[in-house]
């Protein structure tokens, strides 16, 4: 048998034994995709999968809010009534608010006050993200509740509130007890006076130490502001 004889008959060998690879690989392939399929179809059987979220040590909350221990427990039962897996969605707030304001419509104001309480955005409010707000709120020095209220105000947390962030939040405000179509003379007329009391360089934008000091020495501004926020407690 001549050379290039053999060297064919090599090759034919090692083509053959190629395949074998091919077939392992691809039946791994497919019992892979038919797992990958199984979970799938287990997930969507099972329904909506419900959040349960494990709260933090007791002692760290403490540290971190300063309510007492007593107090966090009484809360921590008061929320799992509302929230059994442990952390609240817009679902949870909505209904909520819809009960306060039956005569309007709450939706847009219930996921402004989510949204300052879920600060990571994962559309997830846990107890600790509660407690920690509402340490903000009811322990907090003046200080600390202006700047709380002033990140509701802040949509997209940029340090500025722009006159469309204001819009957003006083038309929100007014459509809980009016009907929207009716509102939007009445919500351009608070804005703006706000914003001639508040924008103190005047360049369009309420900066955080505007906010501030206006507050502080304007109480009926700061009434305004604040009217609705003791809803979400």
């Amino acid at each position: 048998m001549s050379d290039s004889e053999d060297a064919g008959s090599e090759g034919s060998q090692q083509r053959l034994h190629r395949p074998s690879l091919t077939r392992k690989m691809r039946r791994s392939i497919k019992k892979v995709k038919r797992s990958i399929q199984k979970m799938t179809e287990d997930f969507y059987d099972e329904g909506p999968q419900p959040i349960h979220v494990v709260p933090e040590r007791l002692a760290a909350l403490v540290e971190r809010t300063g309510f007492s221990k007593d107090e966090i427990c009484k809360m921590y039962r008061a929320f799992k009534q509302h929230c059994p897996g442990g952390a609240a969605t817009t679902n949870d707030l909505k209904p909520a608010y819809a009960k306060l304001f039956p005569l309007g419509d709450s939706t847009k104001y219930a996921q402004i006050v989510f949204n300052i309480f879920d600060k990571d955005g994962d559309g997830v409010v846990s107890f600790a993200d509660f407690l920690v707000g509402m340490a903000s709120i009811v322990r907090g020095s003046a200080d600390q509740k202006l700047s709380w209220i002033f990140g509701m105000y802040d949509l997209n947390g940029d340090g500025h509130i722009t006159r469309h962030e204001m819009l957003a939040i006083v038309s929100a405000i007014y459509e809980m007890v009016q009907n929207s179509q009716t509102i939007h003379r009445a919500v351009t007329r608070h804005v703006d006076r706000i914003f001639e009391k508040m924008d103190l360089d005047k360049d369009g934008v309420i900066s955080k130490e505007e906010f501030m000091t206006s507050c502080k020495n304007d109480l009926t501004i700061c009434d305004q502001l604040t009217i609705f926020d003791d809803f979400w407690w």
